[in-house]
């Protein structure tokens, strides 16, 4: 199996003192998730699978009581001082009470091996768990920063909102003093009541998000969310991912039902005995019923007991060919697994480089457009440039400003993705 090893660094944005939001925002989702918990009662379930099968090997012990009438019965006739006697061996009515025990002595290891495949899909459980969580973390955290992305959105919205209306309260003065038509008005009232729409989409897109995060941890997340940054450094390979956990935990598994099947032509060694209470130990002369003393008697009975499988119709061979299959399944499943992780950390790598150069083309951009603002505002003050031409400037400078907050949502994003697809566990860190 092939190792790919990678030193990231997942970069996020702002203050890193507040980095254990996210991380107790995930520990509360994970901690809430009904579904989690759902998944988790078959842990519950295996443990008591592996008791039931733990159980076989202690004595079982049970209490029988019965009446059989039996007809006809064995019977012989002699002829004593010339009046014949008739005598029975078995009672018609027999009545036989006992306590009954039963004792696996040995059984060449078979449920030993029964018992520890048991434990293992309880652990394949725990790896199918770990692997949820591990995805329900990742989606939080990747919520997470596209509401803290729409959070930015909207600040620049607001800000070009700001910048709009302040030009409004020119034109409209402008046009008191008749240096601007009333069509520049409606023009940027216009634009106003635009920009208002975008900020009432962006607040609700954050909305939408923000209520999916409160659903998730069970909680109101009204004090809203806080920016993060952190450096995260890992060497781990691909094969940390939870996918390999879940993979080997399968394995082992169908290694063991191999086993197990090796067994199942094993002899099983058991014992037997009983004490109890039973009639019919006198015979009947004439019909005459003994005393109920002479009757009844306690009996016991000891014994051994050899089982032998000889033939089964190939059963166990077949169930070992279907283990011995699936491990092959699961060969070429891990060999997939690790060859499509380590082409997402190659084109996570490389993606990462393109969008951070891209972020540092952006901000020379958004330091022109700044520029261009600046001056074209000046022009406009002294009536150099039109109001159309002012509105141009402004929308590229707020393009450029969500273009840049764009590319660092995907950074974000991307960094996140390669920390998933290496295993990390960022919120035990």
């Amino acid at each position: 199996m092939k190792k790919i090893a990678l030193l990231l660094i997942a970069t996020f944005s702002l203050h890193a003192q507040t980095n254990s939001d996210l991380s107790a925002l995930v520990s509360k989702a994970l901690d809430y998730a009904p579904a989690l918990k759902a998944q988790k009662t078959q842990i519950r379930v295996g443990d008591t699978k592996t008791q039931i099968q733990q159980s076989l090997d202690k004595p079982v012990i049970a209490y029988e009581a019965g009446i059989t009438r039996i007809d006809p019965v064995s019977k012989v006739t002699f002829a004593m001082g010339g009046a014949p006697s008739v005598l029975q061996f078995q009672p018609n009515m027999n009545y036989n009470t006992n306590f009954v025990a039963s004792q696996t002595i040995y059984d060449w290891g078979k449920n030993k091996l029964a018992i520890e495949k048991s434990q293992l899909e309880t652990l394949l459980s725990k790896t199918q768990i770990e692997q949820t969580e591990f995805a329900i973390a990742y989606q939080i955290a990747s919520i997470y920063h596209q509401i803290l992305f729409l959070q930015n959105v909207l600040k620049i919205q607001q800000a070009e909102l700001g910048r709009i209306k302040t030009q409004a309260q020119i034109i409209d003065q402008q046009v008191k003093l008749g240096e601007a038509l009333q069509l520049d008005a409606m023009s940027i009232k216009i634009r106003v009541q635009n920009q208002e729409t975008k900020i009432g989409e962006t607040e609700t897109q954050i909305n939408k998000l923000t209520d999916y995060l409160e659903t998730q941890t069970g909680q109101s997340l009204k004090g809203g969310l806080k920016p993060i940054q952190t450096t995260i450094q890992s060497n781990e390979t691909v094969t940390n991912n939870p996918m390999f956990a879940q993979l080997e935990a399968e394995n082992a598994v169908w290694q063991q039902e191999i086993q197990l099947q090796d067994k199942s032509s094993a002899p099983t060694l058991s014992g037997a005995a009983s004490l109890g209470l039973r009639n019919g130990y006198l015979p009947r002369i004439n019909g005459e019923v003994p005393a109920f003393s002479d009757d009844f008697k306690i009996n016991t009975m000891v014994g051994l007991k050899l089982n032998v499988p000889i033939y089964s119709g190939k059963r166990a061979s077949m169930q070992k060919s279907i283990a011995q299959i699936q491990q092959e399944r699961i060969n070429f499943q891990r060999e997939d697994t690790n060859n499509k992780l380590a082409y997402d950390l190659r084109q996570g790598d490389a993606n990462i480089k393109t969008i951070q150069a891209k972020l540092t083309t952006q901000s020379q951009l958004i330091e022109q457009a700044k520029y261009a603002y600046q001056l074209g505002e000046a022009r406009y003050k002294e009536g150099t440039i039109k109001q159309m031409e002012l509105d141009q400037i402004q929308n590229t400078l707020e393009e450029a400003q969500l273009q840049e907050e764009n590319f660092k949502l995907q950074l974000n994003l991307q960094q996140l993705d390669l920390l998933k697809t290496k295993g990390v566990k960022f919120w035990e860190l």
